[in-house]
């Protein structure tokens, strides 16, 4: 009896064996599988390295004369980066610096012209006030008896009232027009002011600087070319960089500014750098393209969006090693920051 009993547990516990590995196996792979999606939602391979790029393009149209850098070269700010020929700038220059010199000498001209009106208006009032005078004293002769004047005195001593009269509004006259003038000179010398402010300022766009510090690229112009104004000539790249993570709009829940984030690099050999959540994209990257959706449609199909969130880099080894904008990285939260 105990032989049969033995052969039949052999079996048995077979059996339990094999189905406690089962269930086992099913744990781990429920495990892996729990893992790999929890660690899915907290990452994302749909990230690239972003900076500021500077189109560099000239405010003037000219010929250029020199280029001073070439492709991957760095540079200042305030480099000059192409020189065009500025010849016809000078002469630009130098024409509207000599109507300003005109402008200041017809004013010259104009207080001196103001000053002979207001002689003019003196002297003339003095003769005015000598003629009223004399005409007084001929009248008061004319109407004494006997007759202490001719006619033809008291009528000259009138006629020559009139004329002095005359010539003081003649001479006020000519002092309006002499300060008209002066009003349009000082009108001609701040035009003329302006005028050589602003040809100074396109003989210094003859000099195309740079914008900031940084690495040229993408050069384009050559010595000799003629360029127009908005026209791309070279980019400069600057070293202060940062990722953009499009997170899918299911796993905001995990993200949260100020988070710590791990950096995969495959630029630099898988190399792990630390960043930080710095700030989300006001839209989801669907309504920033060219042609964003139109959801009010009566065939509509729910697509995940995704969330363009900025990432800063906190790694000091950047530095040492630069990332390039356009390098693909992976992005992934630290477990400690998933919303409970």
């Amino acid at each position: 009896m105990d032989e049969v009993t033995e052969i039949k547990g052999e079996p048995y516990k077979r059996t339990v064996m094999a189905l406690a590995a089962l269930v086992a196996f099913a744990l781990l792979l429920a495990g892996i599988l729990a893992f790999a999606f929890e660690s899915n939602e907290r990452s994302t391979d749909d990230a690239y390295v972003t900076g500021h790029l500077h189109t560099i393009s000239a405010r003037v149209s000219g010929t250029v004369s020199r280029v001073t850098v070439d492709d991957n070269q760095f540079v200042h700010a305030g480099d000059v980066l192409v020189k065009l020929d500025s010849r016809d700038f000078e002469v630009r220059v130098a024409l509207e610096r000599s109507r300003v010199e005109q402008a200041l000498s017809e004013q010259a001209r104009a207080r001196a012209l103001i000053d002979q009106s207001v002689a003019a208006i003196e002297s003339s009032s003095a003769d005015a006030k000598k003629g009223d005078l004399d005409f007084k004293r001929a009248k008061a002769l004319s109407t004494e008896t006997p007759r202490g004047l001719s006619q033809q005195e008291f009528d000259a001593a009138d006629a020559a009232r009139t004329s002095a009269r005359a010539r003081v509004r003649q001479a006020a006259a000519q002092l309006a027009v002499s300060k008209a003038g002066l009003s349009a000179a000082l009108a001609l010398e701040s035009q003329g002011h302006a005028n050589l402010h602003d040809a100074s300022l396109q003989l210094s766009y003859t000099d195309v600087i740079a914008p900031a510090d940084g690495i040229v690229g993408k050069k384009t112009v050559e010595t000799g070319e003629r360029i127009v104004p908005g026209e791309a000539l070279m980019t400069v790249v600057e070293r202060d960089v940062w990722v953009v993570a499009n997170f899918r709009e299911t796993q905001l829940r995990n993200v949260k500014i100020g988070d710590p984030v791990e950096i995969h690099v495959d630029a630099l050999g898988g190399a792990r750098l630390k960043g930080h959540v710095d700030s989300f994209a006001p839209a989801t990257g669907a309504q920033f393209a060219l042609l964003p959706p139109d959801n009010a449609t009566g065939n509509f199909t729910k697509v995940v969006q995704r969330m363009p969130v900025k990432i800063l880099i906190d790694d000091a080894s950047v530095a040492a090693r630069p990332l390039s904008p356009g390098l693909s990285v992976t992005v992934k939260l630290s477990s400690r920051d998933v919303a409970k």
